[in-house]
Formats: C-alpha cells, sequence, structure tokens
C-alpha cells in the first residue's frame, strides 16, 4: 500500500482547544510527526508541559478572527485542526448560545482564517457522534443522514456543514472526524471520572439503563486517528467515524469498578437520559480501508490506564 500521508517535514499545524483533553493528544502527535504546534483555546501551560507537547506559541483565549490571526501571525499554518467545545450534551441544553458559539462561531473564524490565506490549510474538525441521533439497532455509517436529537448535535452538525460549504464553493480541503466516545487519561470530567469519583466514596449509583451501548475510543488512538486525518492525500471533503470498542455503560463501569480495585458494581436508576440515544455504535471500515486506521488500545488495557491515572491524581 502506498503512502497515504503527505511528507511532514518541519512545518506548522495550528491547534484550537490545545488545552483540552483530545488537544492535547493532538499537539502530542503532530510534534511527534515533525510540526511546530501553535496553540489557542483556554487553559494553563507550564513552559514544561509547553515543550512535552510540541507548542512553539500558546494563546489563552477565545478562538475568534482577531485571535486566529495573531497566535498565527509569523507563521503560516499548513493544517488546522479544530478540537475546540463544550464536550458535554447536557451543557448544551443548559446554555445553548454558549455551545453553539464555542462549536459554530469557533469553526466559521477557522474556516474564514483558512480561506483567506494565500495558500489555505489543509482543515480538520474534531465533531461527534451526536450529529447521527438515535439510527437504532445498527452500526452507523458516514453516508448516514444526520439526525441529531441535542443542541449539541446539531451545533456539530452546523459546523460539520460549514466545512463542506467552505471546501465545494472555495476550494478547502476539509476532513471530519465524528469521535464517538473518547475516553483516557487526562479525561477529568463525564462519565468515567464521575464515576472513579463515585467509587471513591462509594456511592457508584448511575442514571440510565446500563444498557446504553456506546462506541468507545482511547483519546491516543482518537488523536493519532485526527492526524492520520490530517495528513491522508486527497481534495475536497472527507467525513470519518472514530470509535474502537462496542460496549455498553455497565460492562464499562464493571470493568473501571475492577481497573481501580474498587471492590464495587455500579447501580443504576433505570431512567433514559433526555438527548441520548440508547445505542450510538460506528461502522469503522472507512478509516480502516482509506487511511490505513487501526486503533492499537483496547478497552481493558485503555480503562486500566485510566484508572491507573486516576490513582497517580491523589485518588482512589
Amino acid at each position: 500500500m502506498s503512502d497515504p500521508t503527505v511528507q511532514s517535514d518541519r512545518r506548522t499545524a495550528l491547534v484550537l482547544g490545545a488545552a483540552g483533553f483530545v488537544g492535547r493528544h493532538v499537539c502530542r502527535q503532530l510534534a511527534a510527526q515533525g510540526f511546530s504546534v501553535l496553540g489557542l483555546g483556554h487553559g494553563q501551560w507550564n513552559t514544561e508541559e509547553r515543550q512535552q507537547h510540541g507548542l512553539i506559541a500558546w494563546l489563552d483565549a477565545d478562538i475568534t478572527p482577531a485571535t486566529i490571526q495573531s497566535i498565527c501571525a509569523d507563521h503560516q499554518p499548513v493544517l488546522v485542526v479544530h478540537c475546540a467545545g463544550s464536550g458535554a450534551v447536557s451543557h448544551s441544553f443548559s446554555a445553548p448560545a454558549t455551545d453553539f458559539s464555542r462549536s459554530v462561531d469557533t469553526t466559521l473564524a477557522m474556516l474564514e482564517f483558512a480561506r483567506l490565506l494565500p495558500t489555505p490549510p489543509r482543515v480538520v474538525l474534531a465533531s461527534s457522534a451526536a450529529v447521527y441521533g438515535d439510527q437504532g439497532d445498527r452500526d452507523i455509517r458516514e453516508n448516514t443522514p444526520v439526525a441529531p436529537i441535542s443542541p449539541y448535535g446539531y451545533h456539530k452538525a452546523m459546523a460539520e456543514m460549514l466545512c463542506e460549504s467552505y471546501s465545494r464553493f472555495f476550494g478547502l480541503e476539509t476532513r471530519i472526524v465524528r469521535l464517538f466516545s473518547v475516553y483516557g487519561e487526562g479525561l477529568r470530567k463525564q462519565l468515567l471520572w464521575d464515576a472513579l469519583n463515585k467509587f471513591q466514596h462509594g456511592t457508584p449509583s448511575f442514571f440510565g439503563t446500563g444498557e446504553e451501548l456506546r462506541d468507545w475510543i482511547h483519546v491516543d488512538d482518537a488523536a493519532r486517528l485526527l492526524c492520520t486525518a490530517a495528513l491522508a492525500h486527497g481534495a475536497g471533503h472527507a467525513i470519518y467515524n472514530g470509535g474502537h470498542v462496542r460496549a455498553n455503560t455497565r460492562e464499562v463501569l464493571t470493568l473501571l469498578a475492577e481497573a481501580g480495585n474498587t471492590g464495587l458494581q455500579p447501580i443504576f436508576s433505570g431512567e433514559a437520559h433526555p438527548g441520548n440515544p440508547r445505542r450510538l455504535t460506528a461502522s469503522h471500515e472507512r478509516a480502516a480501508v482509506t487511511l490505513g486506521f487501526q486503533p492499537c488500545i483496547d478497552l481493558q488495557q485503555g480503562l486500566q490506564r485510566y484508572a491507573n491515572w486516576f490513582k497517580t491524581e491523589g485518588h482512589l
């Protein structure tokens, strides 16, 4: 098989949301591939962390046309990877305008910046499986019509449509990676973080039925997929699913409790979450065939790594 990637000599990449959970791992992956990395978003980096993640410049600010211009004043990126956003379906119900701004406005700012450059960079958007909504009992392919059931999902779909529009009408090379359930070291929110905190305090009660089926992918693999898509040859617009292992919530939390040596079992309320489908699992074929991408970290290994990291943070 021919190499599907462009040559990554010492060049520059811009990561939006660089200090976030997925963004940090993307920075590290790009640096390992020989890129100088510019970072924009909110968060704190010390000098050592910046060096570890390959950052040559960092701007702690909202993602706007002005801040993108500022961070790129001395370096024109050949790649822009958008990893920013709220990352929470529930937040989109309580603060929909904020969620819209973090997903849609930031994507538009990125695309306009890219369009106006003499040599536009390739643009990669870390999107979400939430755009699919509830597709029933089947693995979802990338050509499945989007049908979001939350403001979060609608906003991600809008951001995707902007990318497709800028590819179609302005010739930008755009890539969408629809990430499913991403987990791993550094995640300080969402189900697994909450679960380990509950196990620690001896209160393993959870909302939901426990039968919610999801497609889990470790953050190292998710970041590697984003970078692989970013470096793949091909003009136009492309979409890839980002998942790996199918497991329901009960199975995942049981494995996590065992990984943390908690001696506890999860207990579920039996009530369904609003805006969350019963099943959300991906077909992985397109990324495997067109990009040659295969995830490396299985679920049990990944959950053990996460539990070990949680302990090093002073828990359990």
